[in-house]
This record gives C-alpha cells, sequence and structure tokens, in this order.
C-alpha cells in the first residue's frame, strides 16, 4: 500500500465517529511534505489536527514503514481552499459563495444544503435590489470558493 492509502486509512479511522473528516491530502509523490487536510462540522482547531498528526505519525513509526523521509502537515483547509464536500457546505451557510458549475460561475448567499442541492440567494438587479433564490445540484459543481467580506 503507498504511503498516502496508509496516512489516508489512518486519518479515517481516527476521525471514526467524530465530528471531523478528512477533506484531501495533497502531495506525496517526489515531494518531501504530504499535507492532510481536516475539517470539521464546527470547524477544527490546531490542537486537534496536532494529535491526529501525532497519532499518525506513531502508527507510521511503530510499523517501520518503509518510506522516503517526509514531513507530515496536518490542518485544516482554510478560507482560501475551495470547499469538497457536503459537510464543508453546512457551516457556510449565510456566507457568500462563488460557485463555478458546468454551466455558469454565480455568486450568492448560500442559505441551505438538502437533498445534494444547494439554495443560493442570488442579486438579479443591484439598482431595484430584487433577488432570486437559485437551486444548484452538487453534482453540477466544479469548484466553490468562500467570498471573504472584511466590513
Amino acid at each position: 500500500m503507498a504511503l498516502v492509502d496508509t496516512i489516508k486509512s489512518l486519518v479515517e479511522e481516527e476521525l471514526e465517529g467524530s465530528p471531523y473528516f478528512l477533506v484531501e491530502i495533497i502531495g506525496g509523490g517526489s515531494g518531501k511534505k504530504i499535507q492532510v487536510l481536516v475539517d470539521g462540522d464546527e470547524g477544527i482547531n490546531i490542537d486537534k489536527c496536532s494529535q491526529i498528526s501525532r497519532s499518525i505519525s506513531k502508527v507510521i513509526d511503530d510499523e517501520g514503514f518503509e518510506a522516503d523521509p517526509f514531513i507530515l502537515e496536518v490542518s485544516s483547509p482554510g478560507a482560501d481552499k475551495p470547499l469538497k464536500h457536503e459537510r464543508q457546505y453546512k457551516k457556510h451557510v449565510g456566507r457568500k459563495l462563488q460557485i463555478e458549475t458546468t454551466k455558469q460561475t454565480i455568486e450568492g448567499k448560500l442559505l441551505d444544503i438538502c437533498n445534494n442541492e444547494l439554495s443560493l440567494l442570488v442579486v438579479e438587479d443591484k439598482k431595484k435590489k430584487i433577488e432570486k433564490t437559485v437551486e444548484i445540484p452538487l453534482d453540477d459543481i466544479i469548484k466553490t470558493t468562500v467570498i471573504l467580506s472584511f466590513k
């Protein structure tokens, strides 16, 4: 089993039954750094990331997994990373998102996520302040980013 696959299994096992979930593993090719992105239904703190990192490192060290030296980094995805999982959307209800679909790019305020579909409040006419609700199936989404507001 490849190192990244082993790490993925260890992380998923570590998080099973918890409010946390694996978002993505980056690296593991010819690079020396493997980044494990973990999130939670209400976010994740640095202490939990450290605990996951120590747990994974201990198993890899104890089992003598044959691998070139590497750096393991466990963190949250951060505000600049696109949303990857349905569970990530729930904590962003009320925030403005930019969504790239198979047909268009659209911005709006996330109202809800239900039945594999997002409800987004979109401004149709800024001058007249006309808004409409748009339903977007998750399967149509290519990329979603949170638009940060510094107001």
